[in-house]
C-alpha cells in the first residue's frame, strides 16, 4: 500500500520502535506474579508477549505460568498500579530513535506516537526519555475504542495530528502495527528489531529496516 502524495507525516509506534520497555516490563510484572504465587518471567518470555496492551500481555504471563485466567482482569488493573509510576527506571531509547526524530521534525514532518500501552505510561516514558518534544499527538491504548491491530488508534491519531491517511506513514515493530496502518490507508514500514510476533518479512509491511535511522532516506527516495 503506496501512496504517491507528498509525505506530511510519520506515525510510530511505541514499545520495540522507538523503545526498548522489556526491563521495566519485566519487573513490574515479576513483583505481581508472586502476589498470586506464579513464577517469575525470563526477559525472552516477557519479550515474546508485549505488544497487545496490558491485559493481554498480564493474561499471556497467566498462560505461561499457570495462573487463574478468572483473575487476569484484576491483575492487569494491579499491574498498572504497579508500572504506573515506575514505567521509565529501565526503559531506554533505540539507537539513533533521537536524531532520526530530529531530522524528520526538520524536515517539517507531524510526527505521532500510536501505542497500545496506556497512554499514562506512555506520556511518563516520552518525558523521561525527553522524547515528548518531538510528538504533536501521542495515542495509547486506552485513547480509542479500540487497540491495534484495528485502525481506530490510527485514525484517531491522523485526526489529531492533522493529516490524512495518504499523506503518512506508519513506522512499527509488529504485525498489528502493520495490520492498523494498512487499515487505516496508511503505508507501513516495519523495524527488524523489537518484540515482534512473527518474521518481518511475513507481515506485508511496505518496506521492511533493520535499524530506525534508515527510515530517513527510505522516506526521502519513497515520497519525495
Amino acid at each position: 500500500m503506496r501512496s504517491d502524495k507528498p509525505l506530511r507525516g510519520v506515525l510510530f509506534d511505541l514499545d520495540g520502535t522507538l523503545v526498548d520497555s522489556a526491563a521495566d516490563l519485566q519487573g513490574t510484572l515479576n513483583r505481581l506474579l508472586p502476589e498470586y504465587g506464579l513464577r517469575p518471567l525470563t526477559l525472552d518470555e516477557v519479550k515474546a508477549k508485549i505488544g497487545d496492551g496490558v491485559a493481554k500481555l498480564v493474561e499471556r504471563a497467566f498462560i505461561a505460568t499457570g495462573g487463574d485466567l478468572a483473575k487476569v482482569d484484576a491483575a492487569a488493573r494491579r499491574f498498572l498500579a504497579l508500572y504506573e509510576g515506575h514505567a521509565a527506571a529501565l526503559t531506554v531509547a533505540y539507537p539513533g530513535v533521537r536524531d532520526t526524530l530530529m531530522q524528520l521534525q526538520a524536515r517539517g514532518l507531524v510526527l505521532a506516537v500510536v501505542t497500545n500501552k496506556p497512554l499514562a505510561a506512555t506520556q511518563e516514558i516520552l518525558a523521561a526519555l525527553d522524547l515528548a518534544r518531538f510528538f504533536a499527538a501521542v495515542v495509547g491504548g486506552d485513547s480509542a475504542p479500540r487497540r491495534k491491530p484495528h485502525p481506530d488508534p490510527i485514525i484517531k491519531a491522523l485526526a489529531d495530528a492533522g493529516l490524512k491517511a495518504d499523506e503518512a506513514m506508519m513506522v512499527g515493530d509488529n504485525y498489528h502495527d502493520i495490520e492498523a496502518a494498512h487499515a487505516a490507508g496508511v503505508e507501513a514500514i516495519i523495524v527488524t528489531y523489537g518484540y515482534s510476533h512473527k518474521p518481518p518479512l511475513e507481515t506485508g509491511a511496505d518496506h521492511v529496516v533493520d535499524t530506525m535511522p534508515e527510515i530517513v532516506p527510505l522516506i526521502a527516495r519513497s515520497r519525495s
